[in-house]
């Protein structure tokens, strides 16, 4: 009886580690000409990056905006991208340059983009056409738009207490079952 609790719980703890691991992804573009990709752009603004901060996954592009061409953008903005790199279609930005931002908004509301999203610094041979299939700049909005980094997900978290409990509860009938079977013998 003994081994088919530690079986059931051997097999628990499987699901568990194999349930939350991440699928793969790589990144793949399907385009890279400016007028498409600045179709598809929800959110597109002329900016100067001039700080970033990261929690590991994400990382968070401080932006002083110029001029807004597409979006709800603030004159202080922060844009997110995934920090893996570009196998996830993370991006590497430096500060102090002078850019075409084109994102979208993610799952979580912030202004995001990636290495697909077809974000342009002023030096690169792609920057006019960019601009041009943008159309008229307007003033941003006043303030400042600060995303927050690291949101957990509420459904991870419930899904988590529910597995610690189940482990929990059959962990306490197995030292039930073992304190019985001491105390008959």
């Amino acid at each position: 009886m003994l081994s088919r609790l530690l079986a059931v719980l051997a097999l628990l703890a499987g699901a568990l580690v194999l349930g939350s691991a991440a699928p793969a992804a790589a990144c793949s573009c399907v385009s890279d000409d400016p007028a498409e990709l600045a179709g598809r752009a929800q959110i597109a603004f002329v900016g100067v990056l001039t700080s970033q901060r990261s929690d590991g996954s994400v990382v968070a592009h401080h932006f002083e905006v110029e001029d807004v061409r597409a979006g709800v953008v603030r004159r202080n903005q922060d844009v997110v991208t995934p920090d893996a790199g570009e196998a996830s279609c993370g991006v590497r930005w430096s500060a102090g340059v002078r850019m075409v931002v084109l994102g979208y908004l993610d799952d979580d509301g912030r202004l995001a983009s990636n290495l697909c999203s077809g974000s342009v610094p002023a030096s690169a041979a792609t920057y006019d056409a960019t601009l041009q299939a943008l159309g008229e700049p307007r003033d941003p909005l006043p303030g400042r738009s600060m995303v927050a980094l690291d949101t957990t997900s509420g459904q991870g978290l419930l899904w988590s207490a529910v597995a610690v409990g189940v482990v929990g509860a059959l962990g306490m009938v197995v030292v039930r079952r073992l304190a019985r079977r001491s105390a008959s013998n």
